[in-house]
């Protein structure tokens, strides 16, 4: 299970492993109430659900997880985390950091590896990355993003996404158990310390640089 705040890339971590590994590794698919991106497929990228079928699932307890995230929900079948047949896939979930509790509380033994991003100026560029939201949208991103951040002690094992292919060694060296817990490795805090501290700073100007693009749009419109 890989965690961790939204920027950091675990998604494309998640994707590369199976890609490498497609007979050993299987991507996890959830469910969401989201509206499909063009490029998108149901039952590929999401089970794209409405939202009464999503409070049916809840009730039903067919999800091992699920949270309201920007207004849309998203939840991970309980069905995912059945261990397949004897020497098939293991099912990889990308996840936040919410998920991630209550999916440990379900399966204790599972492995769960917390990915960083390198720094802030690259983490703040891959949440804007998409070029489609707003400074105010992507500081909104970047505050959900800091506050999963403040989880990242609390987990034994970690992952500093500076370079994709090496990341994704780093996962497979966790997984057969070669990597190295957070104790032994070093600048773990000041590295978190960093990303808070840019994050911080990245919001100020984004929400700065939101309140002038709206003032400009009145004087406009005036």
């Amino acid at each position: 299970m890989l965690v961790g705040p939204s920027g950091a890339g675990k998604t494309t971590i998640a994707a590369r492993l199976v890609e490498r590994h497609a007979g050993r590794f299987a991507l996890s698919v959830s469910a969401t109430t989201r509206v499909p991106r063009p490029v998108e497929e149901d039952g590929r990228d999401y089970h794209f659900v409405s939202r009464g079928d999503f409070d049916e699932m809840v009730r039903a307890g067919e999800l091992a997880e699920w949270a309201e995230v920007h207004g849309e929900r998203y939840g991970t079948p309980a069905d995912n985390l059945v261990p397949g047949p004897e020497g098939g896939p293991v099912t990889v979930l990308d996840i936040d950091v919410h998920g991630a509790r209550q999916v440990m509380e379900r399966v204790p033994s599972a492995l769960v590896i917390f990915i960083l991003p390198p720094g802030p100026d690259e983490w703040i560029g891959r949440l804007a990355g998409r070029g489609t939201e707003s400074p105010r949208e992507i500081a909104r991103r970047l505050r959900t993003a800091l506050r999963e951040l403040a989880e990242a002690p609390s987990f034994n094992r970690f992952i500093v996404n500076a370079d994709l292919e090496h990341a994704v060694d780093a996962v497979l060296a966790l997984v057969e158990g070669a990597g190295r817990e957070r104790g032994a490795s070093r600048g773990f805090a000041s590295l978190c310390r960093a990303l808070e501290a840019g994050a911080r700073s990245g919001i100020e100007r984004l929400e700065a640089a939101g309140g002038a693009v709206s003032a400009g749009q009145g004087d406009t419109n005036g």
